[in-house]
């Protein structure tokens, strides 16, 4: 895949790069179309600083079926979600645009990689059926 093929597969659509984030993504998420496909989303990443660990548990909160864990090697974090969203590249920007909607807790990250899995419609019973990208 070319460079120019590379953007566009990672899109979103907002126009943005999946893997910076995009607020919108995340915000639409908020209120999701209930006959969209609900994506399990996983996004490696890294931070300059440390995350305080009460950040790491208060995202768990967030009512979004988010998580925040810090990984045994510094400063590298896992964040997974769960979205309703028409698209793989979706779900991802709007998990990473958590990050960027919330930069009081996380100022300076680099997304190192992304997984997103869509599940069967009822998140009671996840049948992988793709996986994204």
């Amino acid at each position: 895949m070319n460079h120019r093929d590379d953007a566009a597969f990672w899109a979103c659509p907002h126009g943005h790069d999946a893997r910076h984030g995009c607020v919108a993504c995340y915000e639409e998420s908020a209120d999701p179309d209930l006959a969209a496909p609900l994506w399990e989303v996983a996004v490696w990443f890294t931070s300059r600083r440390p995350i305080p660990i009460k950040a790491l548990k208060d995202v768990h909160r967030h009512g979004r079926r988010f998580l925040l864990d810090k990984l045994s090697a510094p400063y590298i974090y896992l964040l997974t979600g769960q979205a309703r969203v028409e698209q793989g590249v979706q779900a991802v920007a709007g998990l990473v645009g958590f990050l960027v909607h919330n930069r009081h807790v996380v100022d300076d990250f680099a997304v190192q990689e992304t997984r997103a899995v869509q599940l069967s419609p009822s998140p009671d019973t996840p049948s992988a059926d793709r996986v994204w990208p």
